[in-house]
């Protein structure tokens, strides 16, 4: 799965570098995990942000007058906390996941023409991403007092029961300013990482997904 990801990665990029305008980006990703389990919905169960870093490199490439289409090649830290009551007891998780990931929007853009002026930008696509690393922690108590604590690293196998591959969808808009862009975009993350099967049909297990919001300042050569 390793070598498939870098494969897709590198050939998307290769494909695209020679005739791309290259970029660099990196801001900040507030992200969140949708969770949902056996016993619990999402709405018993209360979401916190985690304020990860973003940065990494953009191609675009013009295939008409006002539309391109920008792969990217990012590092996101994504992650989330979230707390839920069952039967008197208070269960928080802390999740933390360093993913690269490889965006490919299609991107439509009004004004700031070769990178001259004002303008803005509207885009929207696919994203997949391979999780380098990560760290969970799940904390459980009932009146203060601590039942059971678990901290551990992720190593994305059988012993953990973790994805290390996740997609999903993004949507963005931005503005331009010559060389520089400020972009705005919502991640919305479509793999269940807990489950091993690829249709996430599997209605008995728990779920957990990635959401992020992510606001980066780039810059176009």
């Amino acid at each position: 799965m390793k070598n498939l990801f870098l494969a897709l990665t590198f050939g998307t990029l290769a494909a695209t570098a020679a005739t791309a305008q290259v970029g660099i980006k990196a801001g900040a990703n507030i992200s969140t995990m949708a969770e949902e389990g056996q016993g619990i919905t999402q709405d018993d169960v209360q979401d916190h942000a985690v304020t990860g870093a973003i940065l990494g490199l953009t191609f675009n490439m013009n295939i008409a007058n006002i539309i391109s289409i920008q792969p990217e090649l990012l590092f996101s830290q994504s992650g989330g906390s979230n707390t839920y009551n069952l039967l008197g007891t208070v269960t928080k998780n802390q999740y933390k996941i360093n993913y690269l990931e490889l965006p490919v929007l299609a991107k439509v853009k009004f004004g700031n023409s070769n990178n001259q002026g004002i303008g803005v930008h509207i885009a929207a696509g696919p994203w997949i991403g391979y999780a380098l690393s990560g760290n969970y922690n799940s904390k459980t108590t009932f009146n203060e007092s601590v039942i059971s604590e678990v901290d551990r690293n992720y190593t994305f196998d059988d012993q953990d029961n973790t994805q290390r591959l996740n997609y999903g969808l993004i949507g963005a808009a931005g503005i331009s300013f010559g060389h520089l862009t400020i972009d705005a975009r919502y991640n919305y993350g479509l793999n269940n990482l807990l489950d091993k099967d690829a249709n996430n049909n599997n209605d008995n297990k728990p779920v957990l997904q990635t959401r992020g919001v992510a606001l980066t300042l780039g810059y176009c050569f």
